[in-house]
Order: structure tokens, then sequence, then C-alpha cells
């Protein structure tokens, strides 16, 4: 088992205490326009996350003791969370989807949802812990 890091363990003990973990989120918003192919761009987040371990890594527990599980890069790439939803609503709808926590024993730390109002007007929220 490999032990966390102190800045892991940080994390993990507030998620784990109920503790906004929000606070410790990366928003990162893009807004696309044009036709956009969504299986490609799913693609490229799996790419990504193939290459980079640390957003394939969940903190699972044992008798209170956390430690780091890297997972198959087939089981770690973010799903894309498709919503239809007019530009006006779209702060309020990132907003929540940006606040909802991460279950770090399970989930890897990358969510990726794709805001649409039709086929030219896009708004992909990557979130980060």
């Amino acid at each position: 088992m490999i032990p966390l890091s102190h800045a892991q363990q940080r994390l993990w003990f507030h998620a784990r205490d109920g503790a906004d973990g929000a606070l410790y989120h990366i928003p990162i918003g893009l807004r696309l326009h044009g036709a956009l192919d969504r299986p490609a761009l799913h693609g490229a987040l799996a790419d990504v996350t193939d290459r980079h371990e640390a957003l394939r890594t969940v903190f699972p527990d044992e008798a209170g003791r956390p430690h780091q599980r890297v997972l198959d890069p087939a089981d770690a790439a973010p799903a894309l969370t498709v919503t239809v939803c007019p530009p006006a609503e779209r702060a309020r709808q990132a907003a929540e989807a940006s606040s909802r926590p991460f279950d770090l024993a399970t989930e890897p730390p990358l969510r990726a949802h794709l805001f649409t109002d039709g086929d030219e007007d896009h708004y992909l929220l990557l979130v980060l812990h």
C-alpha cells in the first residue's frame, strides 16, 4: 500500500470529517462554439487521465488508515455529464456542479460537465479536486 503524503492526508481528513471539500475544488470553464465531437472530447479526457497518474488516484481506507490506489486507465476516465441548459442557467448549474463533494475513497479527482444549448453553443466545466 502506498501511504498518503501530508497534503493528501489533510485533504482526506477534511473530506472524511465533512468539512467543505469544495474549498479544494478547482473549476475550469470553457465556452465552446460550433459543432462539438463529444466522443472525441471524451477520448481526450481519457487520454489526459491515462497520462497523469494523480488523476487516477483514489484514497480508500482500511480501519481508518487511508492509502493511495491508482486506478487502471480504463476505469478512471471521467464521465462526460451532458446537461441541456440555456445560457442564463449555466452559472447556477456550474456552481452546483463545482461544489458537489468528491468521494475520495472511490472517485478520481476529475469531473467533466458539458452544458449545451443546441448544436453550436456549449460550456465545458472541468472540476479538479
